[in-house]
């Protein structure tokens, strides 16, 4: 079997790589995508608008080969060649040509012209749509070190020979190393092609970063330093390596599962040790093979009860090598004589050792059935008001407010009222900053009463979308908000956190339910599926569609409020 993988095997679980090359696993009737999982809902719309917009406004050469989805692979990569031996400036949806030595294939978004080689033969570089953010803010104090400034360009030019400066800013690397792995993948196929550019190994991201007035093209060099890895060798337990290195330790390893998995017969006696087992981890939750995994792991698997502070997959592979595989083994686990064996095979994590005693202390609660442990003895002292209003607000995927909730329980007279403010629309900066004027203009209309008023939330969140709103302009509610947050505010995840221990984190779902004993009406309720409520909200397709979205938001949002205040009420009964 010829193995070829595609740019989300490198940065996907290698369990994925084994399971769809081992020809004794019956596959389901329809090829899985994994590119799918990312793109769930308006991930889908978010980059056919991002193309059309560059397509749009692009002044250089392009060419668009979306229209030869359908056709042959080998009729894509042929028109894909004939437009980088043209030089187009810009090919969208290029299909690079199979790359057989190195088992690549793949399709990047875009493909962009950059410095040519001295024959005058055009080099190009990846380029990728990803429906989050990819640029981050850098705050540089006295003693640290100089951050390079953001290397962008713009969709009108969008070649890295026109790309600008951007300083304070730079791609976000650590939380989107994944998309940049993919990335390196059609470096990797360019170079086989001979229209890479190994010297200089540029590649951009798009994502739905507002720091400008208009998306761009956020370039990064993949050759440079850039991610801490594992090492034996280094003192200190880890190295920086590029992005580059990364992305090849991590293919050659999944070439290898590959041909490992694809001479797999089912005889037992000739067939070859698999190289990986299954370990759980967040892709599982969404992942096509994990009806054929989950059967694999022992109930008490440690990779599988603990999924709060769960440990890493390296973390998880030590513990299995050194007979750990359940939480009962882990509960009864000797942890100071583990230790000296177990610290530097994972010591590219910082406080491996308290993770794995909190790890240790989870597994016995959750063999004794406990999930909230009380760490104080007494009262909790929570601040009172005549006024107590609960505050939760809602994003949208691309992290706009769309919906401020608040729950008023008036102590006097004992009523409790739910008020909301709420665009069910596609929101832009404007309309997201009037949506906040409106809400909180009301917020300050309740406190400029004649009775005291106290604001109670569960998390930093909605303190720090008040600070990001207020930050982008300089309206006086926005900034009255936020002084009034500095002392009328009350976080009940940091009491949370001061007097207890939870099994299974002191998220909001867990500690109302475990502990204050409430019950939210959607069967499914989460912020991610919130998301997508709201998008069906705006983009259903019919109005009753569009209706029932709006209302399941609401009542989740509402819950949200009364579920913040009966813990507040249960802290208070402790």
């Amino acid at each position: 079997m010829t193995v070829l993988l595609r740019a989300y095997a490198a940065r996907s679980c290698p369990v994925k790589t084994h399971n769809a090359f081992d020809q004794t696993i019956e596959k389901a009737p329809w090829e899985p995508d994994e590119s799918l999982a990312e793109l769930f809902d308006g991930g889908l719309r978010f980059e056919a608008d991002v193309l059309n917009a560059l397509v749009a406004r692009c002044t250089g050469s392009l060419a668009d080969l979306r229209g030869l989805a359908d056709a042959p692979s080998s009729t894509r990569a042929d028109a894909c060649l004939q437009a980088m031996h043209d030089g187009v400036d810009v090919i969208v949806s290029g299909w690079l040509p199979v790359d057989a030595a190195g088992h690549r294939t793949g399709c990047p978004d875009l493909l962009v012209r950059g410095a040519d080689r001295p024959d005058g033969t055009a080099r190009y570089h990846p380029v990728e749509v990803k429906w989050h953010k990819v640029i981050e803010r850098r705050r540089v104090g006295r003693s640290s070190a100089p951050v390079a400034p953001l290397r962008y360009s713009t969709f009108a030019q969008p070649r890295p020979t026109a790309a600008g400066e951007l300083p304070g800013h730079s791609i976000r690397v650590a939380s989107r190393e994944a998309d940049l792995i993919q990335l390196a993948h059609y470096q990797r196929m360019l170079e086989s092609t001979g229209f890479g550019d190994p010297d200089h190994a540029l590649a951009a991201v798009i994502g739905t970063d507002d720091v400008l007035e208009e998306p761009v093209l956020a370039w990064i060099d993949l050759a440079e330093p850039a991610v801490r890895t594992f090492s034996r060798t280094q003192a200190e337990g880890w190295r920086l390596r590029s992005i580059l290195e990364r992305y090849d330790h991590e293919h050659a390893f999944r070439v290898d599962v590959a041909v490992i998995a694809s001479r797999l017969t089912g005889d037992p006696d000739s067939d070859p040790a698999p190289l990986v087992r299954p370990i759980v981890t967040s892709e599982c939750r969404r992942c096509q093979w994990w009806e054929h995994c989950r059967p694999q792991l022992d109930p008490e698997d440690v990779s599988l009860r603990i999924d709060k502070g769960p440990l890493d997959i390296r973390e998880i592979a030590t513990l299995r090598s050194h007979g750990i595989f359940t939480i009962t083994q882990l509960a009864g686990a000797d942890i100071d004589g583990l230790l000296p064996d177990y610290l530097p095979e994972v010591r590219h994590r910082s406080g491996a050792e308290s993770r794995l005693r909190l790890a240790a202390r989870r597994a016995r609660m959750l063999i004794e059935d406990s999930t909230l442990s009380r760490e104080t003895t007494g009262p909790i002292d929570l601040p009172e008001a005549d006024l107590e209003i609960d505050f939760d607000i809602e994003t949208s995927a691309d992290n706009r407010v769309y919906l401020w909730g608040f729950l008023v329980n008036d102590v006097v007279d004992g009523t409790q009222t739910y008020v909301e403010f709420s665009r069910f629309t596609d929101l832009d900066s404007n309309t997201e900053l009037e949506l906040a004027v409106e809400a909180v203009t009301w917020l300050q209309q309740q406190v400029r009463g004649s009775r005291s008023v106290r604001v109670y939330h569960y998390s930093a969140f909605e303190v720090s979308a008040l600070i990001g709103l207020a930050g982008r302009c300089d309206h006086p509610v926005l900034s009255w908000a936020v002084d009034f947050a500095s002392t009328g505010f009350v976080d009940l995840l940091e009491i949370m956190k001061t007097h207890f221990f939870g099994v299974a984190g002191l998220g909001l779902k867990t500690v109302a339910s475990d502990g204050a004993g409430f019950s939210w009406r959607d069967d499914d309720p989460g912020g991610l599926n919130s998301q997508r409520w709201f998008a069906e909200a705006v983009h259903g397709d019919t109005d009753a569609a569009r209706a029932l979205a709006r209302q399941r938001v609401l009542e989740y949002n509402e819950d949200d409020v009364i579920a913040t205040a009966r813990v507040r009420g249960w802290l208070r009964a402790q």
